[in-house]
């Protein structure tokens, strides 16, 4: 996705106040927006040197960034962990679409932060949601592959189904609408729209 050039911590107070230069990037990015978060800002709340920051980071952008990519390979990491226990493929989506929702009630910060991006660089957006699309592809092409689903435009799809799961994590998180309390409700219904489709058959 992208390249940055950040240099890692290696000592354990290094660590940790790495950690909470992140935590504080993280909590004023979602509160005022990128562009009117400071360097000053993000270090005063981490309470740490003014400079302190550009001991790991070369800019604003790379920190910026590298949250970005943080908060992708989690959710990756966090869905497959559970998707990896299901065998059938409506069983994988079903539990996709329920940690996706999960991991953003507990990490709400994550869509200003990945959103954002559209303000911030375009290409940064299309990567991020390009670099998903892709691998959620190769499991649709399997499934096709597998008899499991049928033949369909996997590349349309996946953008179809990742636009279900981020909605519905929008109105799970938010609490827009009714049953937001309710996540297997709200994931049954999404699914029963996927496995049997919206119209009815015109007789």
């Amino acid at each position: 996705m992208m390249d940055l050039n950040i240099k890692e911590p290696t000592t354990r107070n290094a660590k940790t106040t790495f950690q909470e230069i992140e935590k504080s990037a993280i909590k004023l990015f979602y509160k005022n927006g990128y562009h009117a978060t400071t360097i000053a800002d993000i270090t005063d709340d981490a309470g740490v040197a003014a400079g302190t920051l550009y001991l790991y980071f070369p800019s604003k952008l790379v920190l910026y960034q590298h949250l970005l990519l943080t908060f992708s390979h989690n959710i990756r990491r966090y869905i497959a962990a559970r998707v990896n226990k299901m065998e059938s493929r409506y069983e994988k989506e079903r539990e996709g679409v329920k940690a996706f929702i999960e991991y953003a009630r507990k990490n709400p910060e994550m869509y200003n932060i990945i959103w954002e991006s559209l303000y911030i660089d375009r290409d940064l957006f299309r990567d991020y949601y390009m670099s998903f699309a892709q691998r959620y592809k190769k499991g649709l092409d399997a499934a096709v592959k597998q008899g499991e689903l049928r033949d369909v435009d996997t590349d349309v799809v996946s953008f179809v189904l990742m636009g279900i799961a981020n909605f519905i994590g929008l109105k799970v998180v938010f609490k827009l609408g009714e049953h937001n309390e309710d996540l297997d409700y709200v994931v049954d219904v999404a699914m029963d729209l996927i496995k049997n489709g919206l119209f009815k058959e015109r007789k």
